[in-house]
């Protein structure tokens, strides 16, 4: 019988980041979210899905013992590494990328999660996994009820889309760690530094891009009222 060796699926959550459009005087990363640092929920959607093997986080330069701290404290077990971030979205995924590279083999599969996605559902991860296992890769995607504008000035606007040809990307953002690799060989190559892994793939166009459902409820906590938003979605939950 011959050996079937497992892929392994590798949560990379990004927590690089400041958030100065909180306004908290803490990396939003951190702030608390009934009780808990909003990282922690995020780490436990990862933690408590079977079908999860590892996980690793870059980190905010400065706040790794911290990280450190918070996998003992709130018992993550699943996490492995923590990285250094950069200065930008593009530097810390980079250096997560550089990270996995060390450890974990060319075919293993590596969501790209933002650690202020608290509200990750296990459907979700199951739909990223299921996703990229039958097609090469997943972008976590829901579409949008609301008209989109162009502009070019920030001012006017003479183009509209048709709204049912229009997503939204979240994260997850998964894909096998040697097309990650290669993406970045790429970028590196032709001096591009994107705002996310999904327009990073998008701008190289090496191959399709293929939508993972994800939920309206999966928001990124950027602004004050986000955090608001969040505590009345997870108190729901718990009636």
């Amino acid at each position: 019988m011959e050996n079937i060796i497992k892929r392994h699926r590798i949560a990379l959550v990004l927590a690089g980041g400041y958030g100065e459009r909180m306004h908290m005087g803490l990396p939003k990363q951190f702030i608390l979210l009934q009780g808990m640092p909003v990282i922690v929920h995020t780490l436990k959607a990862f933690e408590n899905h079977p079908e999860i093997d590892v996980i690793a986080v870059v980190c905010l330069s400065g706040w790794e013992e911290y990280v450190e701290r918070v996998k003992h404290d709130f018992h993550i077990t699943k996490l492995q590494h923590i990285f250094s971030g950069g200065s930008n979205s593009h530097i810390s995924i980079g250096n997560g990328i550089k990270g996995l590279s060390h450890y974990y083999t060319r075919d293993d599969i590596v969501l790209v999660h933002e650690a202020v996605r608290p509200l990750l559902s296990a459907k979700i991860i199951s739909e990223n996994i299921r996703i990229c296992e039958l097609y090469g890769n997943a972008i976590t995607a829901v579409r949008d009820n609301e008209a989109v504008m162009y502009t070019e000035d920030g001012v006017s606007s003479y183009r509209c889309f048709p709204r049912e040809q229009m997503y939204k990307a979240q994260t997850p953002h998964t894909f096998v760690l040697r097309d990650l690799e290669i993406a970045y060989q790429e970028a590196e190559q032709k001096s591009i530094c994107a705002q996310s892994l999904y327009t990073l793939m998008a701008e190289l166009k090496r191959f399709p891009l293929y939508i993972a459902e994800g939920e309206r409820r999966n928001i990124k906590l950027t602004h004050p009222e986000d955090i608001r938003i969040a505590e009345a979605l997870l108190s729901t939950e718990m009636i």
